[in-house]
């Protein structure tokens, strides 16, 4: 890996170094997706045609392809766990999207579709090696738990839902995700470790969708008010959702960790709630910048994000840290932080069209 430390001129001192991920032989570009707390990054390596291939970097550099189904190309990893094991979806020749899972060593297994599913999606996965996501027909989509023996479970629908999906899981099994209702609506769940399901409520808008659960059974997430308007929510194991304090309307994505502290972006600005909700601290730009933009924050408190078009972390504070960035490239987009504080992410240059991304590790 190539190590690169430049500081964006408008910052102080930036933090650690940055190392390029290799790419497969012969390609152009590469994207992280998602990092474990060993290190090990997923994501794709991409020829001169865009063509995009999943693969697997060790934290030792090393570079691993995932098997495609039918040897198709595309699909995404959306997690990688403690063991190495990827969990998301791959697309086969004929554009037919699948769930699976690959090994470390970067082996495929096509996750259950049961008869009458044509095509399923993994969402998450845990440490027990039970995915969720969703299967779905040509007119009907439905929330679904696969078991570590790649078997699919149907989870159980409320009354009057016509559908839905599992979205995420946390390590004791319990799951969060959302159903639609007739009138184009969507309303938050949580499934139980006995696979009952609970409406997390709504702030009195048609609209409410999770974005997280956490070990402690917390889920996070948005709910429109009776105006419409997008609301960063939490609701705490056997609770419905509550609008966190003190934001302005126009919640987009959120964030949580295993404390309860949620981060999230409002409007142009993010912000940082407590673990007991009632503290809110504004995410700073670095000087010379005025946009900023939250990714995730870890068990540790460090949040991880942009501002502008610098990659940045925050502490506890809202204190913004550079990370540095090669010669040559003037974006940054951090995708993820784990739990020692390595970040994954993506660089490009602007000067060059269509972007040329490379993803890269922040240590």
């Amino acid at each position: 890996m190539l190590s690169v430390s430049v500081v964006p001129p408008t910052s102080g001192a930036a933090a650690g170094a940055m190392y390029e991920l290799p790419l497969l032989a012969g390609h152009t570009s590469s994207s992280a997706q998602a990092v474990n707390d060993a290190g090990d990054v997923v994501g794709f390596s991409l020829d001169a045609n865009e063509n995009g291939y999943l693969v697997r970097w060790g934290a030792d550099g090393s570079l691993t392809p995932l098997q495609a189904v039918q040897g198709g190309t595309g699909g995404q990893a959306v997690k990688i766990v403690d063991d190495g094991t990827v969990a998301g979806f791959t697309d086969a020749p004929d554009g037919v999207r699948h769930a699976a899972r690959w090994s470390a060593a970067g082996v495929l297994t096509r996750l259950e579709e049961p008869p009458g599913y044509t095509r399923g999606e993994a969402q998450d996965i845990n440490n027990s090696r039970v995915a969720v996501g969703q299967l779905s027909t040509e007119s009907r989509t439905l929330p679904v738990r696969w078991g570590p023996d790649g078997r699919a479970t149907a989870l159980r629908l409320p009354p009057r839902a016509l559908g839905g999906a599992a979205t995420a899981i946390n390590e004791r099994g319990e799951i969060a995700g959302y159903v639609s209702v007739s009138g184009e609506k969507t309303r938050a769940v949580r499934w139980d470790t006995r696979g009952r399901v609970h409406d997390l409520g709504s702030l009195g808008g048609a609209d409410s969708e999770p974005s997280a659960i956490n070990d402690r059974g917390t889920v996070i997430g948005r709910a429109t008010d009776t105006n419409g308007i997008w609301k960063a929510v939490r609701a705490p194991r056997g609770g419905t959702f509550e609008a966190l304090p003190s934001q302005e309307p126009g919640a987009r994505t959120v964030s949580a960790n295993n404390t309860d502290v949620v981060v999230a972006n409002v409007k142009d600005r993010s912000l940082r709630w407590s673990g007991t909700g009632t503290g809110v601290t504004e995410l700073q730009p670095l000087r010379g910048t005025a946009r900023t933009f939250v990714r995730g924050i870890n068990d540790r408190g460090t949040s991880v994000g942009t501002s502008d078009p610098f990659a940045v972390t925050w502490d506890a504070q809202g204190t913004p840290t550079a990370l540095p960035v090669p010669a040559g490239f003037d974006q940054a987009d951090p995708v993820a932080i784990n739990a020692t504080g390595v970040v994954v992410g993506n660089v490009g240059s602007s000067r060059t069209w269509p972007v040329r991304w490379r993803a890269v590790v922040w240590r």
